[in-house]
């Protein structure tokens, strides 16, 4: 088959619920020139037949069910590689896209050819759809300067949709895969800043679904570890991990010297707000070391 224009990765874990809905939607996209590839962690309910079922009827799709579940985060690094095209997206078992959104976002990127990703506002909806509020972008992710834009996203942790807009895959092969931590999605998102600029389509053009068993309700930080990697770890310090993580991104980036100094010193912000939460990660590593010799 020909390579298509946008690779979609789709990754789910029992996601029957609002499942239809989320394919309905992709496939009535008015860019049709994309494959979409649904990562199926080892689902227990209906999910595999539905996704069976629309990749018999569309061969734009293709499913692939995990020999085993791989974590979320290991999910979406495999369809990265699993999917093609020159453009790459992630989509979501349980959102739902305007039929314009694809068609929309490419635009945006061909007019912009120094951007490596395009996103658009958002809906936030609950579990029957009704929308809560309307999110758009707040920080400075289009500026031409690199150490701008990761500063503004380190200032704005929490504004995570960047990540499932449309991203040219030649940023996104560029950057490390997630690691097993909370808040990982962060890091990509400071990295593909770090390569070239956003580009922000100021339409809803998702409908992002705020409901409790999103993964993103799993509020602690070990609990998240646990589901990831299946096994406890002798040292767990997500704090500490993420700032590696941030410190290494600044080191491989495409920067000049004098970039890079200011983006070392971009990360004091960062630093100062984890403190305590880094302390609390060595403190509590300490006492697990000291439980097991006990």
């Amino acid at each position: 088959m020909p390579e298509p224009l946008i690779g979609i990765g789709l990754p789910v874990y029992n996601g029957e619920p609002y499942l239809t809905r989320s394919l309905d939607s992709l496939m009535a996209q008015s860019e049709t020139d994309f494959e979409l590839v649904i990562g199926d962690n080892c689902s227990t309910d209906g999910t595999e037949e539905i996704c069976r079922e629309l990749a018999r009827k569309d061969p734009r799709v293709k499913y692939v069910r995990r020999e085993r579940n791989i974590g979320v985060l290991g999910n979406h690094n495999r369809l990265i590689k699993e999917t093609r095209g020159e453009f790459f997206s992630f989509a979501s078992s349980d959102d739902e896209y305007h039929p314009d959104r694809l068609a929309k976002l490419v635009a945006a990127l061909r007019a912009e050819p120094g951007a490596v990703l395009a996103f658009s506002a958002a809906e936030e909806i609950d579990e029957d759809g009704d929308v809560l509020r309307v999110w758009r972008n707040s920080i400075r992710t289009d500026h031409p300067s690199p150490v701008v834009r990761m500063r503004a996203k380190l200032a704005g942790p929490e504004e995570n949709l960047q990540l499932y807009g449309l991203i040219r895959r030649s940023a996104m092969e560029r950057v490390r895969p997630q690691a097993p931590f909370k808040g990982s999605d962060r890091v990509t998102i400071v990295e593909l800043a770090l390569l070239g600029s956003f580009v922000a389509v100021d339409e809803p053009l998702l409908r992002h679904r705020q409901h409790t068993q999103r993964m993103s309700e799993v509020v602690d930080a070990r609990a998240y570890r646990m589901r990831e990697q299946g096994t406890e770890r002798r040292f767990y310090l997500p704090n500490v991990e993420e700032g590696v993580f941030l410190l290494r991104g600044v080191n491989q980036a495409p920067l000049t010297r004098g970039e890079r100094v200011r983006g070392y010193a971009s990360l004091w912000p960062w630093v100062w707000r984890n403190t305590i939460p880094m302390a609390r990660n060595v403190a509590h590593a300490g006492l697990d070391v000291l439980r097991r010799r006990h």
